[in-house]
């Protein structure tokens, strides 16, 4: 379905592209200014004020629109010209000549000076979240590759990141690359969140992303062509200035990063249940961050040298936010991963506008964000739920392993949305190899994964641990459509860890009677 729609969505951007490069074949008579500054994107904008004049110094009044992140001067006839840029309250004025029927300036601006020490830290910096990444992949590859659209996404992330070293190459087709990039990127994962993290019921949701992505992605589909082809963007501008001025509005609210911030507070709204009141807040506070971020470039207008690497952030946080939550990986290296990625971005920012990592308050600051976020994550993926605690109490009445299984399989039912569940318990390993493949368990992972269990019913299981024995039990859960979310992960998996002593003592005295009936 999806594959479908890509295809559709790109037959059609090449066929209006197409029509679009042949009606602006007689487009003239315009200059087309790129402004460019090292660590920018290409839909950064007001990147510097552009007028021009004669060589007198006199303004001359031509026509002007604001082209991606440029200016474009429209009817301008050929002949001698000085171009005035004011940048960061610096004013320079540069002489050219228009002698053809179009012509592109590309205006080289100075933006943070750094010197060879500062430009070094920042690249460590930058290095050491390539190799926080490449660390965190390699401890759990097995489980994104699995996933084919979650291991590509993480190829074109690392990408990401090595066009954010501080090199001294760049260009258009360097720029137009790493905006290609982000965009793959970014598509890439929206089309996984209709797939594992929507639920196929909310069809009017989905119809909704669906144009919206359509749209945005037809957005950027001109605006790369119009990198290319410049004459496109002032036939459009001339001849079909309300398309230009749609796509445009709706940039101003909507692009790739923000329809998955819409899929995923949606997925949260509508999995409400299992959101203790406490939880609520600290899933808040993150939601906040992924706007502080979104909106950086509101709050710090100046700050545009900073907006590429707090996109950076961005797109780090939503990959592994998803590949956290949907591929079940709850363990203590989340919350090592959010310190560190939080720690590298706070010194990058400080480095970048202060100079200097020594400042009390600045330190005190960044711990105090460090370890607030940290607890915010310990009591989002920590789990605390009454139901445990009832479903707990029920079993410890069960009097033999029947009421226990169906006591067991009817409570886990009633507070999870799942299409059906089997509970066994195990008397010994013969026993556990009618239903798994490997029996290699790893110690603090209950998670037991669809291709090692035997048969294509089950979608999952979770382990019953108790003591030395590594499963004592198996509950094997059938998921419906789309996959359990975070809560009823989490309220499985402490589940499994608070009644595993209740599972050990009912088998125990299931043996005890088998050998009394033989005595």
């Amino acid at each position: 379905m999806n594959k479908k729609i890509l295809l559709y969505i790109i037959m059609t951007s090449i066929f209006l592209i197409l029509i679009l490069k042949y009606d602006s074949r007689n487009e003239n008579d315009f200059i087309y200014i790129v402004p460019r500054i090292k660590y920018t994107e290409v839909l950064d904008r007001n990147i510097g004020e552009y007028s021009i004049l004669s060589l007198n110094k006199t303004y001359l009044n031509f026509k002007t629109k604001n082209f991606i992140n440029g200016k474009l001067f429209l009817n301008v006839p050929n002949g001698e010209y000085l171009l005035r840029v004011n940048y960061d309250n610096q004013v320079k004025y540069i002489p050219f000549v228009k002698n053809d029927t179009w012509k592109k300036m590309t205006i080289y601006l100075q933006g943070d000076i750094f010197s060879r020490n500062q430009k070094i830290v920042l690249n460590i910096v930058t290095l050491a979240l390539i190799i926080l990444n490449f660390n965190i992949y390699l401890k759990i590859k097995e489980h994104i590759k699995k996933v084919k659209a979650l291991d590509f996404s993480f190829f074109l992330l690392m990408v990401k990141l090595f066009f954010s070293v501080k090199a001294d190459i760049e260009n258009n087709f360097m720029v137009t690359i790493d905006f290609l990039i982000s965009i793959i990127l970014v598509t890439n994962l929206i089309l996984y969140i209709l797939n594992y993290m929507l639920d196929k019921k909310y069809k009017k949701m989905r119809i909704f992303i669906y144009i919206l992505l359509i749209l945005t992605l037809f957005h950027y589909a001109i605006i790369c062509v119009n990198l290319i082809f410049p004459k496109v963007y002032a036939h459009l501008y001339q001849h079909h200035e309300i398309i230009l001025i749609f796509l445009q509005r709706l940039y101003k609210f909507i692009n790739l990063r923000r329809i998955i911030l819409i899929m995923l507070v949606f997925n949260l709204v509508i999995n409400k249940k299992f959101l203790e009141f406490t939880n609520k807040f600290y899933w808040i506070a993150i939601i906040a961050v992924y706007f502080f971020l979104e909106f950086f470039y509101l709050l710090f207008p100046k700050a545009i040298n900073l907006y590429y690497f707090i996109r950076l952030i961005e797109y780090m946080c939503i990959y592994w936010g998803i590949c956290f939550i949907n591929l079940r990986i709850y363990n203590q290296n989340i919350n090592r991963v959010v310190r560190y990625i939080l720690g590298f971005t706070i010194s990058y920012i400080v480095l970048f506008y202060f100079k200097d990592l020594k400042d009390p308050f600045l330190i005190l600051f960044t711990i105090f964000i460090l370890d607030f976020y940290t607890e915010a994550l310990k009591k989002i993926m920590v789990f605390k739920d009454k139901n445990v605690e009832k479903t707990y109490n029920k079993l410890c009445l069960a009097q033999n392993e029947l009421e226990f299984k169906e006591e067991l399989e009817k409570e886990i039912q009633k507070n999870i949305n799942i299409k059906s569940v089997s509970v066994k318990l195990f008397f010994n390993n013969k026993a556990i190899k009618k239903y798994l493949n490997n029996l290699n368990f790893i110690e603090d992972d209950l998670y037991i994964e669809k291709n090692n269990i035997k048969g294509t019913k089950y979608s999952f299981g979770i382990r019953l641990a108790f003591n030395k024995n590594p499963c004592v039990g198996i509950i094997f859960i059938e998921e419906n459509s789309t996959s359990l979310n975070v809560e009823e992960m989490r309220y499985l998996s402490k589940l499994a860890e608070n009644i595993s002593s209740i599972a050990s003592n009912i088998r125990l005295n299931s043996i005890y009677k088998e050998i009394s009936f033989y005595d």
